[in-house]
């Protein structure tokens, strides 16, 4: 099967991207002015305000929000700190086993506990910053001024020496010492490093160390942009979706890349030069009239991953609800019924769940706490080889990840580290309708809020005619029953419904706001009038009780 890369769009409006492998959608991602990722991103931000009492300032960096910035992630430049202290290692300082790393790292922290943040920094003072976590809701960004440079191969700490090496994740050891004997041989000047990354494993030498001479030069360009820019301004995109195609997508397996439009083929290649290893594949530009995605026969993907239920091709599937407090994923048997041994048909369904569940994790970005309902298995061995199944899936994944074993209900707790917003945070909102919680009301609940509210009306006493506008197709209903609850309270005004067609599917009903304030004032004078300092008070009430007592037993 052929594997494509279908990037539609302009990258400076809308970008849409989608990796193929057949007609499977293995990757996506998509961005426009509105909700482009600022994750990686490097700016040259203002201290807004230091608060020592959290010790962390709040960072100007051309945002709505201001950013925060937690003392430990201040770089010791930014210290002054007297000639006698050592913080940084020097090349002959740094360490070489887990024993001396572990000694540098208290050595840092007890460092820190010698200073307060108000003694580091002031307001006003320009700081270079990166962006480790996104605002979300009120909250704003988190940043760090330890920056680091991804590359594909390897990832770039220019003003950081003590945490560079070989990724943890590399277990076999001859690819350990490989890579270990090549991250030597880099040329790093003091007070750099650099780690490289898992999927180093499968590249040549010369692609690992070509990618560290491009990093070399980003930290360049960064430093030359920083010292000519007045803050706070945005120095360096380091993950749009059009760098990550480059860096991380264009691998040697991709047959051919599609662009819909001229512009973006044209940066692509400017790009492609810096990163490149398949140089055999097609890059294509797409000319018809007809959409891109349609054209190759891809659903719509944002429809496709936001629906609840995915069907797999033994005929379960998977039902996936974002909460609140975690993400749910419950696996169903469904149609498949193929083996005649229900304990066989539950393993094989779970076993082809976790490929399904770690695909939807990747294209969601699914975060925080996963709860997986697996089917029901009553050998323990079945058990051993789903989990098992599972932490090989979840190990190729960026994210850090933390997996439970199946417990006794069936269920598996995943905790995955957030890297950027997912699939639910960047395309949908709390329902006006419900406010989020799931919850329609019952067309009983509505009847009985209009009589209540007109109720409230009576007691107003104000005019002879009130104007309610109702939902069209609801009052079409429930018409009857309305008029008659209404009749039945004889009133001494009348009530005119103004049918809606639209707009009112969120409230079904409403009324003049002006009138809503009436109502409530109104209600605040009663509950002023019915609440005395006499009736709260709880000697009052013991008085009243015992007096009525006296009063039952004479």
């Amino acid at each position: 099967m052929s594997k494509r890369i279908f990037i539609d769009g302009n990258i400076n409006s809308e970008l849409c991207i989608i990796a193929t492998d057949g007609q499977e959608i293995n990757y996506f991602d998509y961005s426009d002015e509105l909700i482009a990722s600022k994750k990686n991103n490097i700016y040259l931000g203002i201290v807004s305000r230091v608060e020592p009492s959290l010790q962390a300032a709040f960072i100007d960096f051309g945002s709505e929000k201001k950013a925060f910035l937690p003392f430990d992630e201040i770089h010791p430049s930014y210290f002054k700190i007297p000639h006698n202290e050592k913080l940084i290692e020097t090349d002959k300082d740094k360490p070489t086993n887990e024993t001396d790393e572990k000694q540098n790292k208290k050595h840092f922290l007890s460092f820190y506990r010698k200073y307060k943040i108000q003694d580091v920094i002031k307001k006003d003072q320009v700081l270079l910053i990166q962006i480790v976590k996104e605002e979300r809701g009120t909250k704003g960004a988190a940043i760090t001024t330890f920056i680091s440079l991804p590359g594909r191969y390897s990832v770039l700490l220019p003003n950081n020496s003590s945490n560079g090496g070989v990724s943890k994740k590399i277990a076999n050891p001859l690819d350990r010492k490989r890579l270990k004997k090549l991250h030597d041989g880099f040329n790093l000047p003091d007070g750099m490093s650099i780690i490289i990354r898992t999927n180093a494993i499968s590249a040549e030498d010369e692609d690992i160390i070509a990618d560290f001479n491009y990093l070399r030069k980003l930290w360049t360009k960064i430093r030359e942009e920083t010292l000519k820019s007045k803050a706070p301004k945005l120095i360096s995109e380091l993950d749009t979706p059009i760098i990550k195609v480059a860096r991380d997508l264009n691998q040697r397996s991709v047959d051919e890349i599609i662009f819909s439009d001229l512009k973006t083929m044209k940066e692509y290649k400017k790009l492609e030069s810096e990163f490149s290893v398949n140089k055999n594949k097609k890059i294509t530009h797409y000319k018809e009239k007809l959409p891109l995605f349609e054209s190759y026969g891809i659903k719509n993907p944002i429809n496709s991953l936001s629906e609840e239920n995915i069907y797999m091709k033994s005929g379960g599937y998977l039902v996936i609800n974002p909460t609140e407090a975690l993400t749910s994923v419950d696996i169903n048997s469904g149609r498949s019924t193929s083996e005649k041994n229900i304990e066989i048909t539950a393993l094989n369904t779970n076993l082809e769940a976790c490929d399904e569940i770690f695909k939807q994790v990747q294209l969601r970005n699914i975060a925080g706490l996963i709860v997986i309902d697996f089917i029901d298995m009553s050998i323990n061995g079945n058990n051993n080889k789903v989990e098992r199944k599972i932490k090989e899936l979840f190990y190729k994944d960026r994210a850090r990840v933390q997996l439970t074993k199946i417990s006794q209900f069936g269920l598996m707790e995943i905790s995955r580290q957030r890297i950027g917003q997912s699939i639910y945070e960047t395309f949908f909102k709390k329902c006006e309708c419900c406010n989020g919680n799931g919850l329609r009301k019952t067309k009983s609940i509505i009847i009985h809020n209009i009589i209540t509210l007109i109720k409230n009306l009576n007691s107003l006493d104000k005019t002879k005619e009130y104007e309610i506008n109702i939902d069209k197709s609801f009052f079409g209903e429930n018409k009857i029953e309305i008029i008659k609850r209404i009749k039945s309270l004889k009133l001494k005004f009348d009530v005119k419904f103004i049918e809606i067609e639209e707009n009112l599917i969120h409230k079904i009903f409403e009324i003049d706001q002006k009138i809503v304030e009436l109502i409530n004032n109104k209600s605040k004078e009663n509950i002023i009038k019915n609440t005395t300092p006499e009736n709260n008070s709880e000697k009052s009430y013991r008085r009243k009780i015992k007096k009525k007592i006296v009063e039952d037993i004479t």
